[in-house]
């Protein structure tokens, strides 16, 4: 059996493995409110995922390991495309907040993203003078960890697609909290749906809370950073590729299968 031959095997059988692992109940509850974009979450079918056959797919490290704040979700859930794409996150209680960046650069279409960004990263100068300058991607978040789950879906059929990059702690926690006003200068925020609510009273948790990261802006003491990276602590955060809805749809991979996949981009490439 040739190498090229032995790594498709290896894809198939990291695919059979995925797809036979266990799951947990996920989400606990109903938090989808009448404006959240997708079909209605009680119409989906047992074992159906929204983003099933989608081509989104999770950033590992290196050794095939998920990012921090997802190793637990990724031992729960069947892969770690489900893992990322849902959670369970594990951020202490603290919550969260992504960042959508433009990724047409590396073929992916926005559809959407660029008609709703709405805040700056603080390493360029327009983010420190301007708290309300709106032109990097889209911010949202929450301080409360059940709510990803419902972010990501009503924004991945929204499609505002592109590169997702989230990190733990919106007040605090972690070590780049969103009001530490050194990784963005605005922020839309989602809040909770309790189970005592009745959700069809809700019409979005997007909206009426009066608790967005907005006027705030990035911290002075930063300016350091324009014109930089942004030094960031990857072991609070967790990267999504190809994130949001597509018509095309595409291959549906596990992690073994992805890094399975990353052995033979190797093999072809050297």
């Amino acid at each position: 059996m040739n190498h090229a031959v032995l790594v498709l095997s290896l894809i198939l059988i990291g695919a059979l493995v995925d797809s036979t692992k266990a799951d947990i109940a996920w989400p606990e509850y109903n938090q989808q409110c009448r404006d959240d974009a997708g079909p209605p979450f009680l119409d989906d079918g047992p074992n159906v995922k929204y983003h099933a056959g989608s081509p989104a797919y999770p950033v590992l490290a290196q050794n095939g390991d998920c990012a921090e704040p997802m190793k637990d979700a990724c031992e729960k859930r069947p892969d770690a495309k489900t893992a990322y794409l849902e959670g369970p996150i594990s951020c202490g209680g603290n919550g969260w907040y992504c960042r959508i960046f433009n990724d047409e650069a590396n073929g992916w279409e926005n559809i959407n993203l660029n008609g709703d960004v709405n805040f700056g990263q603080c390493n360029r100068e327009d983010s420190f003078e301007d708290a309300g300058f709106d032109q990097d991607g889209h911010c949202h978040g929450s301080s409360d960890d059940s709510t990803y789950y419902w972010w990501i879906r009503d924004h991945w059929h929204r499609q505002y697609n592109g590169k997702v990059r989230c990190c733990c702690g919106w007040f605090e926690g972690g070590t780049q909290p969103l009001y530490g006003r050194r990784i963005a200068n605005r922020c839309d925020y989602r809040r909770k749906v309790t189970r005592e609510e009745n959700v069809n009273n809700c019409r979005d948790a997007n909206e009426d809370h009066n608790m967005g990261f907005d006027d705030i802006g990035c911290d002075p003491q930063y300016r350091n950073q324009i014109g930089e990276a942004i030094p960031e602590d990857d072991s609070v955060c967790w990267e999504i590729e190809r994130f949001g809805f597509t018509e095309n749809g595409g291959p549906s991979y596990g992690v073994h299968a992805v890094l399975a996949i990353n052995a033979l981009l190797l093999f072809v490439l050297f």
